[in-house]
């Protein structure tokens, strides 16, 4: 009787993560079952977005500074 319900309830277990990771609306990337030559286009892919991220967070606080200054001229005029 107990191990009925240890399959039972690992069976349910498997279907409902498979279930979430099936419907969710961005799956994770499975590098597992990828090339050699795939992994490194994904790897590649992952930190050119990394770098856009990172020059565009800088280019929003040079701005946000520039605006800061421009700001503090005006009251100062």
């Amino acid at each position: 009787m107990n191990r009925t319900v240890f399959f039972a309830v690992l069976i349910v277990l498997i279907g409902g993560i498979y279930y979430v990771l099936k419907t969710s609306d961005a799956p994770p990337e499975q590098d597992v079952t990828l090339t050699p030559k795939q992994y490194i286009e994904l790897v590649e892919r992952k930190k050119a977005a990394r770098l856009a991220a990172s020059k565009l967070e800088a280019s929003m606080q040079r701005s946000e500074e520039k605006l800061k200054q421009a700001q503090q001229e005006a009251n100062q005029r």
